[in-house]
């Protein structure tokens, strides 16, 4: 088993992205989980708590790749796999990436008008796989593409789990500005990483193969797994070796009275992983063959041990080499927002929002629109369009009732399409079957004293020997600021 979860790994897998861009979630401030995405903005609620397992639970699904319906064509009211199909529409490097992630706690507190305090607790888990065309044009068309040229169809794998405990401020520094921060401390519990992989495969004019591979996988909580008798939750301490540090940033401008833009940072940091930790290297001046041809008479000959004798060759040469090895690092995957909103009325704003997102050398971007409106203090909404991972029909929903103390929310960047094909259709399949990006996050938040925003103050009149001017500010009425 372990073996084989190596070779998927090394041979079917590929470098992991957790695609947390969470874009819709950006524009929902009736929702104290808007922290995690920008910790400058403080949510429109005095005091917010969150209980273990219901207050947030999301998913993301991310593909640049390819969707369902690039894989399958229909005839006739038959569904057929296509393979040639789902070749032609890949990227060369296509990530397929899964993250799932729960509140265990969170707590934010207004302190005053000028300050906003936060802790949480998460846990977080993240897969990235990487699947290079090269790989899918040699399973599908064969050889005869590569003739006199080579390829490299090394795909990559990258996961992680751990639990994530923050603790951070929102501080106005004036009227305009606003900046925020928030420190985390990570416990990582399990990792694969792909270090370094490559498999060339190089086929001359005499269609000679040559396969040439080299790797280095690392992994951490997982070797042990597979031994009899071994059960994690006796292991407990030793899951907790595993450690780190990360840091978010964050601030929000107003530049006018209606327009405001807002930078942040997120997850810069990293995990040292101590525990359980092996190493499955592949080196190139052994792991190389060639297959020149089958030798036809061998085969007329009904010879099982020459076929045999080429199987096991290959798989002697392909062999990882696994070894201990000591503590090693991997950072988390850091993504950078930038945004602009602007109030067309009251509670009614328009915004827009770049996000990228950056690890292991890979930038993913995107670009979402929003339109956001507070019905009063009872229901806030946003409705965003996303254009990320080679697709455009990402159609987001963002929903919170606030019924304090009970706030009900629903968000997510590719929400919207789901309902209309569940009318439409009586099922979910055409949604699914087209989509590329797929976040949600669901939960019930206890909430208390509703922020009722900006308010014009009452004009000065001073009437002292040295009068100012008459002047009239915006900014939150100090005594009436919550209900």
């Amino acid at each position: 088993m372990k073996k084989l979860f190596l070779f998927l790994c090394f041979g079917l897998n590929a470098g992991g992205i957790l695609a947390q861009t969470e874009s819709t979630l950006y524009f929902m401030n009736s929702l104290p989980q808007v922290v995690d995405a920008n910790p400058a903005i403080m949510p429109r609620y005095r005091m917010s708590i969150g209980l273990p397992l219901i207050s947030s639970v999301g998913a993301i699904y991310s593909n640049n790749g390819f969707t369902y319906n690039d894989i399958i064509s229909r005839t006739g009211g038959v569904v057929k796999a296509d393979l040639t199909k789902w070749s032609q529409n890949l990227a060369e490097k296509n990530y397929v990436t899964v993250a799932v992630q729960t509140d265990l706690f969170r707590f934010g507190y207004r302190l005053n008008s000028k300050m906003y305090l936060m802790t949480s607790a998460t846990l977080k888990g993240y897969n990235r796989m990487m699947l290079p065309k090269g790989l899918a044009s040699l399973l599908v068309d064969g050889t005869a593409p590569l003739v006199g040229t080579f390829s490299n169809t090394s795909p990559q794998e990258e996961g992680l789990s751990y639990l994530e405990t923050a603790i951070g401020m929102a501080y106005k520094i004036n009227s305009n500005l606003t900046v925020g921060g928030r420190l985390k401390y990570l416990k990582g519990l399990a990792n694969v990483t792909t270090e370094s992989s490559s498999l060339l495969i190089q086929i001359d004019d005499t269609y000679k193969i040559t396969a040439t591979g080299q790797a280095d996988v690392r992994t951490s909580g997982i070797y042990s797994l597979n031994k009899p008798g071994y059960n994690a939750s006796d292991h407990v301490s030793d899951y907790l070796k595993n450690s780190g540090w990360g840091l978010d940033l964050g601030g929000t401008y107003k530049f006018m009275d209606k327009l405001t833009v807002g930078v942040s940072l997120t997850d810069i940091g990293f995990i040292t992983w101590k525990n359980d930790t092996y190493q499955y290297t592949l080196d190139p001046a052994t792991a190389n063959y060639t297959f020149s041809g089958i030798d036809a008479n061998k085969l007329l000959k009904n010879n099982s041990s020459y076929l045999s004798a080429q199987v096991d060759s290959i798989k002697k040469k392909f062999q990882m080499k696994e070894a201990a090895r000591g503590s090693y690092s991997t950072m988390l995957p850091g993504k950078l927002y930038l945004s602009g909103s602007y109030e067309l009325a009251k509670n009614l704003t328009i915004g827009a929002l770049f996000f990228t997102e950056k690890f292991r050398g890979r930038y993913a971007s995107g670009m979402t629109g929003a339109v956001n409106k507070h019905f009063g203090k009872w229901l806030s909404t946003s409705l965003t369009y996303t254009v990320s991972n080679r697709s455009y029909n990402n159609i987001g929903l963002g929903v919170s009732f606030n019924l304090s103390p009970v706030q009900l929310y629903i968000v997510g960047d590719n929400l919207l399409r789901a309902p209309a094909a569940l009318i439409a259709n009586k099922n979910l399949n055409a949604y699914v079957n087209s989509s590329q990006l797929i976040t949600v996050r669901a939960g019930l938040n206890f909430v208390f004293g509703w922020d009722k925003g900006t308010s014009k103050r009452v004009e000065v009149n001073d009437e002292s020997p040295n009068p100012k001017k008459k002047k009239s500010a915006f900014g939150r009425t100090p005594s009436k600021r919550f209900r």
